[in-house]
């Protein structure tokens, strides 16, 4: 696999998941060191939360910190740092509930992800009970016809790592994603410390943009230039690209895993725009099922007394009491949901970042205004909802009976409606039912499709009940 890298394709950013005492320390201290032992000249690295290797000509970047906690932690807060998870699974030991607890994690985040039985050079043990143990656990791999890769370690031998690091790159070409170095900066902070000589140190991968010395960032209400940018070998860099993994120094306190550390925005000649009931419909929309929210309020007792009377078509996906903070205008743009403040502040940072970011937020003072807001704003979004999902639309301008069945004449008034298409019959009132299109007639010829501003002849599935004026709906 001696491939030439792709400049335009970021290096895969891993994470490695499992039980505790099953190796996972020991095999990323081993890939770290057959690194260093690899190159021309030994280096003396430290540990910054995360670190990048290079294996045949292509960099892959390695979270330093093992454990579902750090890594659901960073996902909570709209991290998505991680492209590929290995899943530690001792050949001793097998399956255990943390086990199980990572790859909840895992298939919650959607990201592919590779097993890794380690501890394999050890007597007695038996591999394919341990992939039993996993088949058990909804993991299917592919040596008992699944999907999910298998890499057999021995770490302290040096046993597997080779091939595991072939396999990571495998998975990566199955879906790449495209290195953004001229996008708006986002970097997660992996690892954050107070350093006795150094100050506040903050640890990052770069997901897209490029972060500098002299840039001006900010991150949980912290607004800083940029001192120092530090790799995991100690070297000092002018600037870092795309899944590269280095220490900021500048900050004047530690900060969370899973903040998200952002250019500047620069607000000058901006003005601030109320929203919309149909800002947060086109927001909501983009969710694809239900209307999704964000829920910030002064105390618990209001919380619970806004969630009793929403509307059931609305799901409050984050909740939380006190002011608004980056971090939930962080977690609603990866949710592309609109945040509810009742009764809290917001600060001019947060506002500016939620500007920045096209974030709805909408303020209350009154609990019936939220609730008579979030009625009138849900019917709002199903309708449309519905009308973007409408392909064609015609009304029925003729009824025949033939052979003892309904059959309707139409004009398309938008769209197209074809055969085989999925419709809605409506009356005057609005009722609708449901059917298929089974045939389309034009001058008493079968045709696959009519458009707008013909008419044609239809016949549908079930024997519907309709009459003149009434409208069909095609979902396609």
């Amino acid at each position: 696999m001696n491939q030439k890298p792709n400049i335009n394709i970021r290096p895969p950013i891993v994470t490695i998941l499992g039980h505790v005492d099953h190796g996972k320390t020991t095999l990323l201290d081993t890939i770290r060191k057959t690194n260093v032992v690899a190159r021309e000249h030994g280096g003396i690295t430290q540990h910054i939360g995360a670190y990048q290797i290079t294996h045949n000509g292509q960099p892959i970047t390695f979270i330093d910190t093992p454990g579902h906690a750090a890594f659901e932690k960073m996902r909570s807060r709209g991290a998505e740092v991680a492209d590929i998870a290995i899943l530690v699974v001792a050949a001793n030991d097998s399956v255990k509930p943390q086990t199980t607890e990572a790859i909840k994690h895992i298939k919650k985040a959607g990201i592919p992800y590779i097993v890794a039985i380690t501890k394999t050079d050890l007597e007695n043990i038996n591999v394919d009970k341990v992939k039993k143990d996993l088949q058990g656990a909804d993991v299917l791999v592919e040596s008992f016809g699944g999907t999910v890769p298998v890499v057999e370690i021995a770490a302290i031998k040096g046993k597997g790592i080779v091939e595991l690091l072939e396999i990571i790159l495998l998975v990566w070409q199955m879906s790449p994603q495209p290195s953004l170095p001229n996008d708006p900066l986002e970097a997660i902070v992996v690892e954050s410390y107070l350093d006795k000589n150094r100050g506040s140190i903050v640890s990052v991968i770069v997901k897209k943009g490029t972060l500098r010395v002299g840039q001006g960032i900010e991150v949980d209400e912290q607004m800083i230039k940029v001192k120092a940018l530090v790799d995991d070998k100690g070297k000092t860099l002018s600037q870092a690209l795309p899944s590269t993994p280095v220490e900021i120094l500048g900050f004047r306190k530690v900060l969370g895993v899973g903040s998200i550390v952002r250019e500047k925005i620069k607000t000058k000649g901006i003005e601030k725009k109320i929203a919309t009931h149909q800002d947060i419909i086109e927001k909501s929309l983009l969710a694809k099922d239900k209307f999704k929210v964000i829920l910030k309020a002064d105390v618990l007792g209001s919380l619970e007394a806004i969630k009793a009377n929403l509307p059931e078509k609305l799901l409050v996906i984050f909740q939380g009491v006190g002011d608004v903070q980056t971090t939930d205008v962080n977690f609603a743009k990866g949710a592309k949901a609109p945040i509810l403040a009742f009764n809290v502040q917001i600060p001019t940072s947060v506002q500016k970042l939620a500007d920045g970011e096209n974030v709805v937020i909408r303020k209350y003072r009154l609990i019936y205004e939220l609730i008579e807001d979030m009625q009138s704003i849900a019917e709002s979004f199903e309708k449309t909802k519905h009308e973007v999902k409408i392909k064609g639309k015609a009304q029925i301008v003729a009824v025949f009976d033939i052979e003892g069945k309904k059959v309707a004449g139409l004009k398309v008034t938008n769209g197209k409606i074809k055969v085989g298409d999925k419709v809605i019959v409506r009356n005057s009132s609005g009722e609708g039912q449901e059917t298929n299109v089974t045939s389309l007639k034009k001058f008493r010829k079968n045709v696959e499709a009519v458009t707008y501003g013909q008419e044609c002849g239809i016949a549908f599935a079930t024997n519907l009940d309709f009459k003149e004026g009434d409208i069909v709906e095609s979902l396609g």
